[in-house]
């Protein structure tokens, strides 16, 4: 199955609208597994993140950068579908 991993920080005021995003994005594309991952997470300790993780949002589509920042829900669902095609 398909995975989109969307990496956010708690303290950044973008991060809203990042999970609302994956939220929208897991109810159009039912085949694609959607996570957000919170950077900040573990009482202080960083989760393991890939080396492509600069800063966030990011949005990645099984495992390869697919943007940075957040991009419109348009661009988002045409970024996936032509993914998914």
């Amino acid at each position: 199955m398909p995975y989109l991993r969307v990496y956010v920080a708690s303290h950044c005021p973008l991060s809203a609208y990042s999970i609302e995003l994956a939220r929208e994005v897991r109810t159009a594309f039912p085949q694609l597994h959607v996570q957000v991952i919170d950077v900040e997470q573990g009482g202080g300790e960083k989760p393991a993140l890939p080396d492509e993780v600069l800063f966030t949002p990011g949005y990645f589509l099984d495992g390869r950068p697919l943007c940075w920042g957040n991009p419109t829900r348009e661009e988002l669902f045409r970024l996936v579908s032509a993914a998914l095609a």
